[in-house]
């Protein structure tokens, strides 16, 4: 390994678990696989995220990155709750910090949070259930595959411990000292981020099961399996795990209906959900 790459690899790890990687690495595989994405998909991860206010809406559409959260302070400064009521959001998410930087400022203004084509990962994690109600469009999806706590989470449904975990991550070619450093900053922000996350939710009054419950594997394991992206819920279930006042625009059930929900995710129940986290 060339000299300076511990240092790379230190440096990267708080940037792994802001980023959720394990969760993102599923959709990357996905995504390499896949057919070019459509327009309406490529525009949900603009670099940095377009925001404007028009009226009483916030449009965004784009990632969640440093950049993102600069456009969106901007396009936000001075507004007061009370002169929004409504997100319109389309997003396949990004970094979690930033996510919830977002997230938080929905929460406080109190918005209605209104789904266009995409809400997945860090978008589905914490700027949906940041709305005082939501809405999702017709034949738009929101999708997870994993938040922050995927880490512990999959650590313990394998029996290691958190650090061995992680130490899975860096590639096969990483030397011993290297990987080790790695794992060790990982914990350090894991420290801090974890900690961020968990208050996040209970801010809400949310438990997070609807963000972690089928990382890993498990999606692959069911049967019809098709190199889906993340797992979605009907909005009954969705209600059971706490994302109440959800509503879908198109004119059948969500799950059914909707034709991304169909080719993007694995619909599980809030059962199946709870039952993978015990």
């Amino acid at each position: 390994m060339r000299r300076g790459a511990a240092h790379v690899l230190r440096g990267a790890a708080a940037e792994v678990l802001a980023a959720a990687a394990l969760g993102l690495a599923v959709a990357a595989r996905a995504d390499s696989a896949a057919q070019p994405r459509p327009p309406e998909i490529e525009r949900a991860r603009a670099e940095p995220a377009v925001v404007r206010v028009q009226g009483d809406t916030l449009y965004y559409t784009g990632n969640f990155s440093k950049a993102s959260s600069a456009a969106f302070d901007a396009a936000v400064a001075g507004v007061r709750r009370g002169q929004l009521t409504r997100l319109v959001i389309s997003s396949g998410g990004g970094d979690t910090v930033e996510g919830r930087h977002v997230g938080r400022w929905v929460r406080d203004m109190a918005l209605v949070v209104e789904v266009d084509v995409i809400c997945l990962s860090s978008c589905a994690d914490y700027i949906f259930p940041a709305g005082r109600a939501r809405v999702i469009r017709a034949d738009a999806f929101v999708g997870w595959h994993g938040n922050e706590r995927q880490f512990r989470v999959l650590a313990a449904r394998t029996g290691v411990s958190v650090a061995d975990q992680l130490a899975t991550i860096p590639p096969a070619d990483v030397a011993p000292g290297p990987r080790a450093a790695f794992v060790q900053e990982a914990l350090r922000s894991m420290a801090v981020t974890g900690k961020d996350e968990a208050e996040f939710y209970a801010s809400l009054g949310l438990n997070d099961a609807f963000a972690v419950c089928a990382v890993g594997d498990v999606l692959e394991r069911r049967h019809g399996y098709a190199g889906q992206i993340g797992w979605g819920f009907s909005l009954a279930d969705m209600a059971r795990l706490g994302l109440t006042h959800t509503v879908y625009l198109g004119e059948g059930r969500y799950e059914q209906d909707s034709s991304r929900f169909r080719q993007y995710l694995v619909p599980i129940t809030a059962d199946d959900c709870l039952a993978l986290l015990k």
